[in-house]
């Protein structure tokens, strides 16, 4: 795979792309690595707030294979990256965390409103149009988190932004707003990279009335299977990431690529009848991204308290999940949150955080 491959904006499905955010131990993710090589795949996606994953991505790719075999995206984090010596520092620590000399994919990290302001206000659209006349990044673009209408304010006055990394997935496409954003990208012909297609794992594990639907009709598949062929069969999608945190996840993201099969119009009509069975269960939309976990005062383990909620609410035995809660300590448990709001502007699926610490504390009460 070339540079030019993951930017062609019509390939005939996207690539699969491993998402370093989610990562096990150094000795597993060197077996998923190896594994994904050797299937034929090479684009890696990190970030500088990523904890260890740059890393990561030094003992186990960088340090091991030849430089031309695999491809990296970083990402400049807008909300510490105040001016250009502040710039400088962020990308010269990635580059020497990830053992690199460049980078072929650089972003500016999670664009909304308000970490757009930040951007246009200290320059970095500029800023990081010179990294790649220099030559520390190929290609250039950003992650996006904001509206429709930034979104396209953003292409209109940055043309030299060459591709965007959008949240796309079968719920918030269908459901959300997300199909306005891919419109908008595939508007302006920019090349889309997919992120969360399977929502930070929400859509591995779904009601058993919507997961019937998915296994009457094909039973050897995996439930995220059918996430990833959805967004990988967008238009002007180039590259898939799949934040795969163990062995089992990189082996059933292979077996979806081999041989890929895109989604048919059939398939299209069983996923819009399973959300119909989704959307009777109130879930909280998070993605464990874990953003907030860096801005909370009381360190509170806030993904865990919101994916066991939501495991309840999809119908796991309360029982067992009410025993897991408990077992987080009593200081990082949803009811020790103090309701500062330090991690709302953080979150970027735009979650009333302790609003929502709320519901899980009476939950499991």
């Amino acid at each position: 795979m070339t540079h030019q491959d993951v930017l062609d904006l019509n390939p005939k499905h996207a690539a699969l792309g491993f998402g370093l955010m989610r990562l096990p131990s150094a000795g597993e993710t060197t077996q998923m690595v190896d594994m994904f090589m050797e299937a034929g795949f090479n684009y890696f996606d990190t970030a500088h707030v990523y904890g260890g994953s740059e890393e990561k991505l030094k003992k186990t790719i960088s340090s091991r294979f030849p430089r031309d075999s695999f491809l990296v995206a970083d990402k400049l984090p807008p909300w510490t990256a105040h001016n250009e010596k502040a710039c400088d520092r962020l990308l010269n620590e990635s580059l020497k965390r990830c053992g690199l000399d460049h980078f072929d994919f650089y972003l500016i990290h999670s664009l909304d409103e308000g970490n757009e302001r930040s951007a246009v206000k200290n320059g970095l659209y500029e800023w990081i149009s010179q990294q790649k006349k220099k030559g520390t990044c190929r290609h250039i673009g950003f992650s996006f988190h904001g509206s429709t209408e930034l979104l396209e304010s953003i292409f209109k006055n940055h043309p030299e932004m060459e591709f965007v990394q959008l949240q796309l997935n079968y719920v918030d496409i269908l459901q959300g707003k997300a199909g306005e954003l891919h419109e908008v990208a595939l508007k302006y012909n920019k090349p889309v990279i997919v992120m969360e297609p399977v929502r930070g794992g929400a859509l591995a594990s779904l009601p058993k009335a919507a997961e019937v639907l998915f296994k009457n009709h094909a039973s050897d598949r995996s439930i995220s299977s059918w996430a990833i062929r959805y967004a990988a069969t967008l238009k002007g999608a180039t590259c898939v990431l799949s934040g795969m945190s163990d062995i089992d996840q990189m082996q059933d993201n292979l077996k979806t690529y081999d041989p890929f099969i895109p989604m048919t119009k059939n398939e299209e009509e069983i996923i819009k009848n399973a959300l119909q069975e989704l959307s009777k269960i109130a879930v909280i939309p998070c993605t464990s991204c874990k953003y907030c976990l860096d801005e909370c005062p009381e360190n509170i383990d806030i993904s865990v308290c919101f994916n066991l909620y939501n495991d309840v609410k999809r119908g796991g035995a309360e029982w067992n999940l009410s025993g897991l809660y408990k077992g987080i300590p009593a200081g990082k448990r949803a009811s020790a949150c103090v309701a500062c709001g330090a991690c709302v502007p953080r979150c970027p699926q735009h979650i009333d955080i302790p609003e929502q610490l709320k519901v899980v504390a009476r939950q499991f009460k």
